[in-house]
């Protein structure tokens, strides 16, 4: 089954990979991201017009005459302690005239004691990328009945609401959450350009053009060096699966769940997955592929990505920079890499795979909510604090906060040196404050973080990547929308991963017997309810 799900069950095959870029590294090497918007180093792809957020703002306490306690809970990115000098505490506190309370747990943890919380004395916001969360506590009774009489409140979270956000959040006609923008994604495949101007070849636009500069990677001594050491394309499966490789489906049409025809179905049953096995099959038989692919981890593939082994592979644009600190910071890289843009495999292939529909929740206990000063405070606070405004660039960015500076670039985008080597900056001797950006953290906010002191050829090479990337067309989301069956979902996962490295080698590619094991293992229960949620969310007329 394709991994793109619902965010409380699924997550996306590189999420985890993403904290390896996130900004933590101790080296004295300029190191870069423009992310995901789910860690400190995140960025994105636009900016505010007309703003320079590099001059801060005020943090006069407005109108705001009686000082109000506000805590949020949220499960943050870093998860420790600040002290009692935090800077952002105290400029919230001033700004609103409130005492804040920021509550971090971490993610293991973070359902347990939110419970726990609302069974006795509940926080006053909540933030959370778990819908079935928000869902027990709000059949519960506990959560603010309906945002929509409060959109107007709320006016730069409203006017970024599609259809799609307040259909995730919606139940029996009413908003149940406050939704997030979703970030962009910034991964994709990224391939040697130099491979292919020493070989004379195209960058390739199909699957057959692909497996043909894949092929020629791996047996034409693209480096020319004069051994036989490169690769078309690797993997880190760590043998459980395909990772960076399972990418390769997305030439051949949407994956998981869809409305095709007006009726449900998924990509097992309509060809799209086979499609795609047949062209890793390819890959292996022809051994264009690296043979480690299955087994290595992602630091054993890395390492050959950074050492002129691989060809082609799915990363952010941050691969520039990690090349760059492997090369000694030569600035090379910024000529060597450059985007693959989806080729494509089919008639309806050749996109990206959606991103979530939200990228995260906020909701106010019914305790706050039954206040109306404390919730009007709690409405202003929120919109006063999401991208573009004011305080987005505060919290986020310590912008007006700490010393630190958001410094326009050409073309809309921005540049954050983080300081993470300077023992005195406030969020290097407390990490945790990090974490007051968690909840409005965007990577529309066209922030490229690094360690470098000013944008160089690296960090503006790894910007044009990931902003293609970001503006590349994508599927459509269907699944995130789904509730299905967690047991039926696992199992019907566990199939198709055993059978697809099965096929791929060879050892059974009876695709027809493996449909009917599939629709049996639970595939059709699945299809069948995904049927009449399609119908009630309007996707099926």
């Amino acid at each position: 089954m394709h991994n793109r799900k619902r965010l409380n069950t699924f997550v996306v095959v590189f999420m985890a990979i993403a904290l390896m870029l996130a900004g933590c590294s101790s080296s004295d090497k300029a190191g870069s991201s423009i992310g995901t918007g789910s860690e400190p180093s995140s960025g994105g792809a636009s900016s505010p017009a007309g703003e320079d957020p590099s001059k801060g703002g005020s943090t006069d306490s407005g109108n705001y005459e009686k000082r109000i306690t506000i805590e949020l809970m949220e499960g943050g990115w870093v998860n420790t302690p600040t002290d009692e000098q935090d800077p952002f505490k105290k400029w919230i506190s001033d700004k609103y005239n409130v005492d804040f309370k920021l509550t971090n747990i971490v993610a293991p943890d973070f359902e347990s004691k939110l419970l726990t919380r609302f069974a006795s004395e509940p926080p006053d916001i909540i933030f959370s990328g778990d819908r079935s969360l928000l869902q027990k506590l709000y059949n519960q009774g506990v959560l603010l009945d309906d945002w929509t009489p409060y959109l107007d409140k709320v006016p730069t979270l409203a006017g970024a609401l599609d259809d799609a956000m307040k259909v995730f959040v919606s139940q029996d006609g009413k908003m149940i959450a406050l939704p997030k923008q979703p970030d962009l994604s910034n991964w994709s495949f990224k391939i040697r350009k130099d491979w292919l101007d020493n070989l004379s070849l195209q960058m390739p636009t199909t699957d057959e053009e692909l497996f043909e500069v894949l092929k020629q990677f791996t047996f034409n001594d693209p480096d020319g060096n004069g051994k036989d050491d490169t690769w078309g394309i690797s993997s880190a499966g760590e043998g459980k699966g395909l990772n960076v490789a399972g990418n390769l489906a997305a030439m051949y049409g949407p994956g998981g769940f869809i409305v095709s025809d007006n009726k449900a179905d998924h990509s097992i049953l309509n060809g799209t997955h086979q499609q795609f096995l047949e062209f890793m099959s390819r890959l292996y038989k022809e051994k264009v592929i690296d043979p480690d692919w299955y087994t290595q981890s992602w630091g054993q593939k890395g390492a050959k990505l950074v050492t002129d082994k691989i060809g082609v592979d799915w990363y952010p644009g941050v691969l520039v920079s990690e090349y760059d600190m492997n090369d000694t910071g030569t600035g090379k890289a910024a000529d060597m890499w450059t985007n693959l843009p989806m080729p494509k495999g089919s008639e309806i292939g050749g996109k990206h795979y959606p991103s979530a529909p939200v990228g995260g929740m906020l909701s106010i206990s019914a305790q706050a909510a039954k206040d109306p000063e404390k919730l009007d405070r709690i409405l202003q606070l929120i919109d006063g604090v999401a991208y573009p405004n004011e305080g987005y660039w505060a919290l986020r960015w310590g912008v007006g906060v700490t010393d630190e500076k958001v410094v326009d670039l050409d073309g809309g985008a921005k540049f954050f040196s983080d300081h993470r080597n300077d023992p005195e900056n406030y969020r290097v001797k407390f990490p945790g404050a990090w974490d007051y950006g968690t909840w409005i953290a965007t990577n529309r906010d066209g922030v490229l973080q690094s360690t470098a002191k000013e944008a160089g050829k690296i960090e503006q090479k790894m910007l044009e990547l990931d902003q293609q990337t970001m503006n590349a067309p994508t599927y459509q989301n269907f699944e995130s929308f789904l509730h299905l069956d967690p047991q039926l979902i696992s199992d019907v996962s566990k199939l198709q991963q055993q059978f697809d490295i099965t096929y791929i080698l060879g050892k059974d590619t009876n695709y027809e017997a493996f449909k009917k094991a599939w629709l049996a293992a639970g595939g059709q229960q699945l299809l069948d309810s995904t049927e009449q949620q399609f119908k009630e969310l309007g996707f099926i007329k």
